[in-house]
């Protein structure tokens, strides 16, 4: 009879630790997903950044174009 008794004891610790891992597979999916948004997001930002330096040229190189050309009219 305790042999029984230990027998349903450890059956519960196993179905606890199964459950345990199922929540933690779980929460370690949500992580994985969450760090691919991140990385999406971070390379879209990179992506942004990229644009927005070569918008800066572009109306840098324009603003000393017509500054040159006040220059020229001073």
């Amino acid at each position: 009879m305790e042999a029984l008794g230990r027998f349903d004891r450890l059956e519960e610790r196993i179905l606890r630790l199964l459950e345990a891992n199922s929540g933690i597979a779980a929460e370690n999916k949500a992580m994985r997903d969450a760090l691919a948004d991140k990385a999406r997001e971070i390379e879209a930002l990179r992506e942004k950044i990229d644009r927005l330096d070569k918008e800066k040229g572009a109306v840098k190189e324009k603003v000393d174009t017509l500054l040159a050309r006040l220059d020229s009219l001073v």
